[in-house]
This record gives structure tokens, C-alpha cells and sequence, in this order.
């Protein structure tokens, strides 16, 4: 399990991997803290959405696949860092400066 917060450790992932859909990063998030189960899928989507709220994340695009949403028709999002986010890592300590 990672040292990092749930939160600090999603946006590490996605300034490490660049964009994702919310469910490759609930399926991230879920086997690197060893978690399973309906709410912590719905805890990582909705953290997404306060980190996409407060401008960290921006949504690049958005579709409904019931394939990859256990068969229901959710809307799914595709994510990425937002340079205010890479600058509010920085400033926490999540991100190095890089020159």
C-alpha cells in the first residue's frame, strides 16, 4: 500500500501516466491500496470530481460503455492534470520542479 493519501496518490498516477478514464484509475487506486467493492469505486469517481471541481484535473472527453462500467450505463470520463494542478502538486510536495 502506498505512503500517499488516496487523493495525492491519484494525481501522482495521472502526472505519471498522463490522461486516464475514471475506471482505470479506480482499478489503479483499488489494487495499490488493496480494496474491492462498490463504495470505494464510487469514493475514487467522486474524488475525480472534486479534483476536476477545484480545477486540478480537466475532463478531455466523456462516453457511456457498459462494458466497461459492470454493465450499467454510467457516464465514464477521461481525465488529465491541469497545469494548475502540476503547480498545486509542487507546491504540496507531490511534484518535483522541474527546469
Amino acid at each position: 500500500m502506498p505512503d500517499l493519501h488516496i487523493k495525492g496518490y491519484m494525481l501522482e498516477l495521472l502526472a505519471r501516466q498522463g490522461a486516464m478514464w475514471d475506471y482505470e484509475i479506480a482499478e489503479e487506486v483499488m489494487t495499490a491500496y488493496d480494496l474491492s467493492g462498490d463504495y470505494w469505486h464510487g469514493t475514487v469517481r467522486l474524488t475525480l470530481t472534486d479534483l476536476y471541481a477545484g480545477g486540478l484535473l480537466e475532463e478531455l472527453e466523456a462516453t457511456i460503455d457498459p462494458a466497461k462500467s459492470g454493465g450499467e450505463e454510467k457516464v465514464l470520463f477521461n481525465y488529465q492534470l491541469t497545469d494548475f494542478g502540476r503547480e498545486r502538486m509542487q507546491q504540496s510536495g507531490l511534484l518535483e520542479v522541474t527546469r
